[in-house]
């Protein structure tokens, strides 16, 4: 009985994904499986976009992707596949301000506000 409650607690821990915090920031280990942050549709045109933070030199070379609120007001948001809070610095990005639906930041020291995409597809 107890051997049973024991491999009923196990064997759910074994499909979870391994996340290894490196040198290089987060990582997502999907075991093979799709990553649930790669948007279905755009795939070719996302691939082809993202770059490093860090090499962007314009801000045809950013994408924003998402915003995690957190109660405390110390807000993160995902730019190239990249988590960055602000007052992030790489290359000649600096992130300036994480607001609810924008980052403002700046590239080589010109301002830019960065707008997430509207729901069903990136604005053009």
């Amino acid at each position: 009985m107890v051997r049973k409650r024991l491999l009923a607690l196990l064997i759910p821990l074994m499909f979870i994904p391994a996340v290894s915090l490196g040198a290089e920031g987060f990582r997502y280990d999907a075991h093979g499986k799709r990553d649930p942050m790669v948007p279905l549709i755009g795939q070719e045109k996302a691939a082809g976009a993202m770059i490093p933070i860090s090499e962007a030199v314009s801000i045809d070379d950013l994408r924003l992707e998402g915003i995690v609120a957190q109660a405390s007001g110390h807000s993160m948001a995902v730019m190239n596949g990249e988590l960055v809070k602000e007052n992030f610095k790489a290359g000649e990005v600096e992130i300036k301000k994480i607001l609810k639906k924008s980052v403002v930041l700046t590239i080589s020291g010109k301002e830019y506000t960065v707008n997430l995409p509207e729901e069903g597809g990136q604005k053009e």
